[in-house]
């Protein structure tokens, strides 16, 4: 399938309407949020509840600015770690959830990373991390259609939810290329004779309130076609199927609630990138908002 592959028709106004007030109910700040700041950099959004427990928890230097709250060390190396002690203090008294026992980068804003974290407490500080979406596509007369996968009901976020063919967070020290190989081989069985076909085609911006804090995350958007006797299989027990969408049934899906957020963002980003979104819409320029450049 070419890059420039377009479809002929783009969705009916009520289509775009849909899309678009959802879009504008679930991304964006919240006006009650505040910065944190680290070492004086600004690298994360707090909500009312986190920032209180924060002040009391800090045990370290900290000074209230007046859009957010600043947490020194003498280094980053002791930020880590101290970021580190404090969520594990958070684990230990059951209000943070989810444990995974594996770290994200905390970079700045040019992606310098700076120290990493526990990826379970990046919510609650509203750290912007970094995560990989694989749309899997299969090429028919005029059309395509989309590899959805549904994941664990035993997932703890968003279990039983539609997703993207695979998707997952960047870990530290990795690039985004090297996840989206890992995450296409463990979540969908993408064996190495097709990752050669994996290409990035977007970066954009994630921000939306969620129970444990503030989801705040560059989103890396990969395509990759599919050939048609191609079947996904899950290697990790993270997805529990995966289904073959056509256009029609993949709207259905999202306009029925049945899709994970960032898995619906990235696959209206698609449908856009493919000719089905108007241009001239809202819709269209608020993609164009949050779209970053890439560098991957």
């Amino acid at each position: 399938m070419s890059q420039s592959f377009r479809f002929e028709q783009v969705f009916t106004p009520d289509i775009h309407d849909a899309l678009w007030d959802w879009a504008q109910t679930s991304y964006g700040a919240s006006d009650d949020w505040c910065i944190l700041y680290l070492n004086s950099l600004p690298l994360g959004r707090l909500n009312p509840s986190w920032r209180e427990r924060l002040g009391q928890d800090w045990t370290g230097r900290q000074s209230t600015l007046s859009d957010g709250l600043n947490l020194e060390t003498d280094s980053w190396a002791e930020m880590g770690d101290s970021l580190q002690t404090l969520a594990q203090q958070w684990r230990d008294c059951g209000w943070l959830k989810g444990w995974r026992g594996e770290k994200f980068d905390i970079c700045d804003q040019s992606g310098k990373p700076l120290c990493a974290l526990e990826r379970a407490a990046f919510r609650p500080f509203g750290l912007m991390s970094q995560a990989v979406h694989l749309n899997g596509l299969v090429e028919t007369e005029n059309s395509l259609r989309f590899w959805i996968g549904r994941r664990s009901p035993h997932k703890a976020v968003d279990p039983n939810k539609l997703d993207n063919l695979t998707g997952g967070g960047i870990s530290s020290g990795e690039m985004p290329s090297e996840a989206v190989c890992r995450e296409g081989e463990e979540e969908a069985g993408i064996p190495a004779s097709l990752t050669p076909h994996i290409r990035p085609t977007a970066q954009i911006y994630s921000l939306r309130p969620v129970n444990r804090g503030v989801h705040n995350e560059i989103l890396y958007i990969f395509d990759i076609v599919l050939p048609e006797g191609f079947q996904p299989a899950n290697q990790d027990g993270e997805v529990a199927g995966f289904e073959l969408m056509d256009i029609p049934t993949l709207l259905d899906a999202m306009l029925g609630g049945h899709m994970m957020h960032d898995a619906q963002l990235v696959t209206i980003e698609a449908c856009r990138r493919y000719g089905l979104i108007d241009p001239k819409h809202p819709l269209s320029a608020w993609l164009d908002s949050i779209r970053c450049r890439p560098h991957f």
